[in-house]
């Protein structure tokens, strides 16, 4: 909730002779970190603190702290988003659930955020199958798998993929063919694809890339989750992940989501692309959000990515008579995003509840108010203020 805003993808991996290790990768993005000029460049760093607490039983304190420090040579690499420092650290740590902290101090500015989450830590010993948790990220055309820790997809999408490793204590013969059954699903619980897959390994521990199928996913929140029957045996596991680009939605929800563009653009430039086809909705989509796009000499539009980081923030936090972003709350929010200042006042007999939002680049002062008393709030005071 605080700068430097980083994220942790924490998960169970499991070495070469099966026990189980508690790996932890934390992505810092460039721009979240104070930079100093020195000769040869520009210099940042970070501290990081790892704890992993058993919640019951064991007292041992399992973890690590460390720092990381940069150079690099120009000013234009410290503002791509895209650039990260990604560190990663793997805990050997007996079967438990653990609670977790992960905490990340800017060297400069001693700025510092934290992280907490649990994780449970299963026996693979007492198990003949079962495999780690998945690690996901995109295989190329090659057949490469590159991991992606913010597990924030754009356009590669496509090209999802998870990599595991499974322990198989049963004796016989190598190689061994496995079969997966996988479904992604939305944030909403409904699955978008589902499907199986059959993968070979020609050992105990090896790692294995599993594929969806192919699918064009819109921007939102799912999950990937992934079960195997081997026996009498059963294994689940599933890892949510982020799409933050894409194409354009289709059908119905296209027109809907054309009127929250009127947010942010006039309708001259929003009405023409209600009723074309597919091919010609995707093309306008892609000219719309490309001329919004801060640094058009990079892979990602920022600028798309805001905007529904912020829809999908009024879906979920705003009440209306529909959806949160079609409230006076959800629009100001999208169109002006988080307030720099937020006032409260209870309701009186005179007034109902109120909620001041203030925003100082430039001034502006919105205030909302409870009518009816049911959490929907309307704006009161004029646009123009």
């Amino acid at each position: 909730m605080q700068p430097p805003y980083f994220s942790v993808d924490l998960a169970v991996a499991v070495d070469s002779s099966s026990r189980a290790r508690v790996r932890v990768v934390v992505s810092v993005p460039y721009p979240e970190l104070n930079w100093q000029l020195v000769d040869g460049g520009l210099t940042a760093g970070a501290a990081f603190v790892v704890e992993l607490r058993p919640s019951r039983g064991q007292k041992r304190l399992y973890g690590d702290s460390w720092e990381q420090r940069l150079l690099v040579r120009d000013y234009a690499t410290t503002v791509a988003q895209r650039n990260q420092l990604v560190v990663t650290r793997e805990f050997l740590v007996p079967p438990a659930t653990y609670s977790a902290r992960v905490s990340v101090r800017d060297l400069r500015a001693l700025e510092a955020a934290e992280v907490h989450d649990k994780i449970e830590v299963r026996d693979l010993a007492r198990v003949p199958v079962g495999f780690a948790d998945l690690e996901l990220g995109v295989v190329d055309s090659a057949g490469a798998f590159t991991p992606v820790p913010s597990r924030a997809f754009g356009f590669d999408s496509g090209e999802l993929a998870a990599r595991t490793v499974l322990v198989d204590r049963r004796p016989g013969p190598w190689p061994r063919e496995y079969r997966f059954h996988w479904r992604v699903q939305d944030a909403s619980g409904g699955t978008t694809s589902q499907g199986d897959t059959a993968v070979s390994a020609v050992r105990s521990a090896d790692p294995l890339i599993l594929r969806p199928a192919r699918s064009g996913l819109f921007i939102g929140d799912y999950s990937l989750e992934v079960e195997m029957h081997e026996g009498k045996t059963s294994w689940r596991t599933s890892r949510s992940f982020e799409v933050e680009e894409s194409g354009p939605p289709r059908g119905r929800e296209f027109d809907e989501l054309l009127e929250a563009l009127t947010y942010i653009a006039d309708g001259s430039e929003v009405d023409p692309m209600r009723g074309l086809s597919p091919e010609a909705q995707a093309e306008r989509w892609e000219a719309f959000w490309r001329r919004r796009d801060p640094t058009p000499e990079t892979v990602r539009n920022e600028y798309q990515i805001e905007f529904f980081r912020r829809l999908r923030h009024a879906t979920q936090h705003f009440l209306g008579f529909g959806p949160g972003w079609r409230s006076d709350m959800g629009r100001a929010y999208i169109r002006y995003g988080p307030p720099d200042q937020i006032e409260q006042r209870q309701a009186t007999g005179s007034q109902p509840g109120l909620e001041i939002w203030y925003y100082n680049q430039p001034y502006r002062r919105l205030v909302f108010g409870d009518r009816e008393g049911f959490g929907r709030y309307s704006l009161l005071n004029p646009p123009s203020e």
